[in-house]
């Protein structure tokens, strides 16, 4: 069995097929979002739907824990991290899969990095990781290499910058429980003292998990909302957007 997992894990480098999204998403094209939840016996599995929710359609379906999903700036290319099971730090590599074709590839070997959180270079080139090492990069595909140290302009992509333009930064309050979003002069304001995990959402929006679903905050004013799926989605995590050019 561990033999089998491990030929999972390190299949990597040529692995193509026909895109599980084809015929869902434009791929590059609109706006959409891409979320890990449980997947077959409670190993995480990453799914995509439209920005408003309703039809969840899943991207793996490995019996392999996958989670820390980030889309390019480009909506193209997806990265995430793939390990045996959640606890198993030792297994953990990055991932990054074309959507257009299915097609992907090992970027980072099993247990270099125990990623932490995924992002992207501004131009996409480079997937931009923070592991328990501090962050680093690695060439994104077709590209190949080993990681290296992170510029400050990459690091900086992995703080969850909001508002139109992107002035504030949301992020965990100070007092250790909560989401927050930090202002430009400093001021700390407190969005969901009952949250966590914030990301950048569409516009002047924060979406963040809460009792174990994403909601949508607008920091202008409104209302916020619970992203619903007509699917049975158990314990959505890890959530990333794409925003089409208008």
């Amino acid at each position: 069995m561990r033999l089998a997992v491990a030929a999972v894990l390190l299949a990597g480098a040529c692995r193509g097929t026909l895109s599980p999204l084809s015929n869902k998403l434009e791929i590059g094209q609109e706006s959409y979002i891409v979320f890990a939840a449980d997947g077959e016996d409670g190993m995480g599995d990453l799914f995509a739907s439209a920005p408003l929710g309703g039809t969840a359609w899943q991207i793996t379906f490995s019996r392999v824990d996958e989670r820390f999903p980030s889309l390019s700036p480009d909506g193209v290319m997806l990265a995430f991290d793939r390990g045996r099971s959640p606890d198993d730090t030792a297994t953990r590599s990055v991932v990054a899969m074309n959507l257009l074709n299915g097609a992907e590839r090992q970027v980072v070997a099993p247990g270099v990095l125990r990623p932490q959180a995924i992002g992207w270079s501004a131009d996409g080139r480079r997937i931009v990781v923070r592991g328990e090492s501090g962050v680093l990069t690695v060439p994104a595909p077709p590209e190949r290499g080993e990681p290296s140290a992170a510029s400050a302009e990459d690091a900086a992509r992995l703080t969850v910058r909001v508002g139109e333009p992107p002035t504030a930064e949301a992020r965990a309050c100070s007092a250790g429980a909560g989401v927050c979003v930090v202002l430009p002069d400093g001021v700390e304001v407190t969005l969901d003292s009952l949250a966590g995990s914030p990301v950048a959402w569409y516009g002047d929006s924060v979406a963040y998990l809460r009792s174990g679903g994403w909601v949508v905050h607008p920091l202008a004013g409104g209302h916020t909302r619970l992203l619903k799926w007509d699917r049975n989605v158990a314990n959505p995590r890890s959530l990333t957007r794409f925003h089409a050019p208008r």
